[in-house]
């Protein structure tokens, strides 16, 4: 936590599990504002048991979690409830994930926690949303990515749909999450008044395949798997160079580009003119022939340094990218510059690289502190700062079985 970034005095209640959550208040306590975790080791953070049953030692909770603070609260217990509700008044914001009904059951749906505090901002970002048929549906992002139509787009033409890499409703909404939050709170600025925000995870996919959906309606034909193919460019594909596994993207746009590309091929092929096909002289052309051509691309690329190529291509006008490793990421130069990434050292895991966000403000650029917590880490000093709760009564609600 960052005591001098943009959202600092900004104080966020979270409940809820999984990536969704945390990645939405993370952009928070990483600029500044103080994130407070509700979970519980009688129902643990599936993130937590992810590598094993040391829910202290799960790498993908920790960098998820950075520079947050964790209460442990079972809320199977009323007393624990009666905790939650007193951390409720000292937030500005309380965040949860959880399906449809949870929050309601444990006495704690935004319609009652607004009732005596209206300038209380809340969000729920589950799969489908507060409402609706479908609303009790507790799906995940992988769900989340078929219903919204990724996976009609993913893959090869030929072949089933495979869906994109992870989760990505899980990594959009909290995008989303985020943007609204922020508006709520610079409305609250003006007004005094909260909002309660329900966030649909399936929506957000969606929207984001809004072009599709246009053109859907419009009668235009449908948008199908094409695998790395484009329906506007050729060639466009990913080609394989010199190396275990390793490859070049190349993306083609217009006819400039591929003069461009067939000069800098033609260099390692002794000047052979292996593109002066008149059948590939426009963008139409090479769309009808894409398979040859990335063919006889794959023939002078699959001898190349990568790296080399890239630069040649870039030099050239040509647009060409590496296709890294996850050890090329970690130490790709540009993320170095940016310090995308922070070494910080876990109690349980050892050291760590942590990601910062992609946004840089100027005068506060933000900072990752903290890796994620330890479950329960900071039970006792948050309920004797916030609630003022003696030692000897913390005691008494670990022996109940309140905090655990």
């Amino acid at each position: 936590m960052s005591a001098s970034g943009i959202f600092a005095g900004v104080r966020i209640l979270e409940f809820g599990s999984g990536a969704a959550g945390p990645v939405a208040t993370r952009y928070f306590a990483e600029q500044g504002a103080r994130v407070i975790r509700v979970e519980s080791a009688k129902r643990p953070d599936f993130l937590r048991l992810l590598h094993g049953p040391d829910p202290d030692a799960a790498p993908m909770f920790a960098l998820l979690n950075p520079d947050k603070e964790s209460v442990a609260l079972n809320l199977a217990e009323p007393a624990a409830r009666e905790i939650a509700e007193r951390l409720v008044d000292w937030a500005d914001v309380v965040a949860e994930n959880f399906s449809p009904g949870v929050m309601a059951r444990l006495g704690l749906d935004p319609e009652r926690l607004r009732e005596t505090r209206p300038q209380l901002i809340t969000v729920s970002g589950c799969l489908f949303g507060q409402t609706g048929p479908q609303r009790a549906y507790p799906g995940f992002g992988g769900q989340g990515a078929a219903i919204a139509g990724f996976n009609h787009l993913t893959g090869w033409p030929d072949r089933e749909a495979v869906g994109p890499y992870a989760t990505i409703t899980d990594s959009l909404s909290p995008r989303y999450v985020a943007l609204a939050v922020a508006a709520a709170l610079l409305e609250r600025r003006r007004t005094g008044l909260g909002r309660a925000i329900d966030l649909s995870q399936i929506e957000t996919g969606v929207f984001s395949l809004s072009e599709m959906i246009v053109r859907q309606s419009a009668g235009a034909p449908e948008a199908m798997r094409r695998g790395n193919h484009c329906e506007y460019a050729a060639p466009h594909a990913v080609y394989p160079c010199r190396g275990d596994d390793r490859w070049i993207a190349i993306a083609v746009f217009d006819d400039a580009q591929w003069l461009a590309l067939r000069g800098v091929l033609d260099e390692c092929e002794g000047g052979d003119d292996w593109g002066g096909d008149e059948r590939f002289s426009t963008v139409a052309g090479r769309l009808a022939h894409e398979d040859e051509i990335d063919g006889r691309i794959a023939d002078r690329t699959r001898d190349r340094d990568p790296r080399e190529l890239m630069h040649s291509l870039q030099s050239a006008g040509v647009e060409a990218g590496v296709v890294q490793n996850f050890d090329d990421v970690l130490n790709d130069p540009q993320l170095a510059h940016r310090d995308h990434f922070q070494k910080l050292t876990h109690p349980r895991l050892g050291e760590l690289s942590f990601e910062r966000s992609a946004l840089r403000f100027s005068e506060n650029p933000g900072s990752v502190a903290r890796p994620g917590p330890l479950l329960g880490e900071h039970t006792r000093v948050v309920l004797k700062e916030i609630l003022g709760a003696s030692p000897e009564q913390i005691d008494r609600w670990i022996r109940d079985e309140v905090l655990v």
